[in-house]
């Protein structure tokens, strides 16, 4: 049987050592992470030519759109605050343009981190730019450790859903982000929360398969996690399925 196909998005990096030289790269732990869950990665290139992406979306069977640079505010209707990383322009015009086509199609959408961020800006939420800005206490989101290291606990808060399905009410979660939620996007649901309040994945319930999640799961496979392959599993699993 043909395993299901999975786009993975890329960044947009430029060569420090090389003018006008630019390339797309993601961690390979997503790869590995697929690979493991019994589905085929392909990277996708940051592209803004539609005609092309159209043919992307027919090839892919579900797409996850990875980690990496903050979202840029203005996505979202705010000026840039004190606290902001860096953004990447080439990466939010083509994976705007992407999802907006590979919607249409029904098929199985994971966001992880900056993906889970960019889901929710594009379905018209907004972002903290820093966690500074939620004016409470949070605990610790972007760890110094070991990539697969659990940091804090997440609080899965609605019971129809994968997580829930998976584990129960709650689950120890890495972190590497500055940035969450805050005003949740059109048809969103928020299903888990951090102890401090941050959400740290929702889900749109009248979609197949469309996931927003704020840790890793794929550093936490890639290194021997079987808990967090489960995801993995769930998500190829709807891929595979017509």
């Amino acid at each position: 049987m043909k395993k299901p196909v999975i786009g993975i998005t890329s960044a947009w990096e430029n060569d420090p050592n090389l003018k006008n030289y630019f390339r797309n790269c993601v961690s390979i732990d997503y790869s590995k992470s697929i690979i493991a869950a019994g589905g085929t990665p392909i990277i996708i290139p940051t592209l803004d030519d539609l005609n092309t992406i159209k043919e992307q979306v027919k090839l892919l069977d579900g797409l996850i759109l990875s980690g990496g640079a903050d979202v840029n505010p203005l996505l979202y209707g705010e000026e840039f605050k004190n606290g902001i990383g860096v953004v990447s322009l080439e990466r939010d015009r083509g994976e705007m343009l992407f999802l907006e086509e590979f919607i249409k199609s029904g098929k199985p959408i994971l966001g992880i981190c900056r993906g889970h961020q960019l889901l929710n800006v594009f379905m018209g939420g907004t972002l903290f730019q820093d966690l500074k800005y939620t004016n409470t206490e949070v605990v610790k989101h972007r760890q110094d450790f070991y990539p697969d290291m659990p940091v804090h606990k997440v609080k899965i808060i609605d019971k129809d859903n994968i997580l829930a399905d998976l584990f129960g009410e709650e689950i120890f979660t890495n972190s590497f982000h500055h940035q969450a939620v805050n005003k949740i996007g059109k048809d969103l649901t928020p299903i888990a929360v951090a102890s401090d309040g941050i959400i740290e994945a929702f889900q749109m319930k009248n979609h197949k398969f469309f996931y927003g999640i704020q840790w890793h799961p794929e550093m936490m496979t890639a290194r021997g996690n079987t808990d967090m392959l489960k995801i993995f599993k769930k998500f190829v699993e709807k891929a595979a399925a017509k």
